[in-house]
């Protein structure tokens, strides 16, 4: 037996969790390049996203649909509130909530982030081909085996006359 296998006969660089973790390097520099001078992480473009998709979210809201901590959420929020993407209000109903809100500037961000970010799955989708939806759904079903099912996507502090 080889030093390479060890002693479970698992070749390191072979195994799903090494291709996956260096494809997921390759596409991540590939995203951080194309968003260069957007002033923003992928991290905080995916926050900005989810609110212009979904509308006010608190921080909590937030953390539970990206399926990462609050307080990764929260240096986050905070630092697209000084770039001026973001705006903090408190819930109307729960006063200690404090709700997100994208600004003007935001939602311009947002729009160019999604451009960068299409031309970047333009790409992936090209050398994928045909074989893109079903690495996609594949990844997915991955995904839902290993976190369980995203939350809905509706907020936890519904505001005053909405229903959830």
């Amino acid at each position: 037996m080889s030093l390479a296998t060890g002693e479970a006969g698992f070749a390191w660089e072979h195994g799903v969790p090494h291709v996956l973790w260096r494809a997921q390097q390759a596409v991540h520099r590939r995203v951080h390049t194309a968003l260069d001078g957007l002033g923003v992480t992928v991290t905080q473009l995916g926050l900005a996203v989810h609110l212009d998709e979904l509308g006010l979210l608190s921080a909590s809201d937030l953390a539970r649909r990206f399926h990462i901590t609050p307080q990764s959420v929260t240096t986050a929020l905070s630092q697209l509130e000084r770039i001026g993407w973001v705006r903090r209000l408190p819930h109307p109903v729960h006063k200690r909530v404090i709700l997100n809100e994208l600004t003007e500037t935001g939602l311009a961000g947002v729009v160019d982030g999604r451009a960068r970010m299409a031309e970047v799955d333009r790409v992936l989708t090209e050398m994928l081909g045909d074989g893109k939806d079903e690495l996609v759904g594949r990844l997915r079903e991955l995904t839902v085996t290993l976190e369980g099912e995203d939350p809905a996507d509706a907020a936890m502090w519904p505001l005053a006359g909405t229903t959830s």
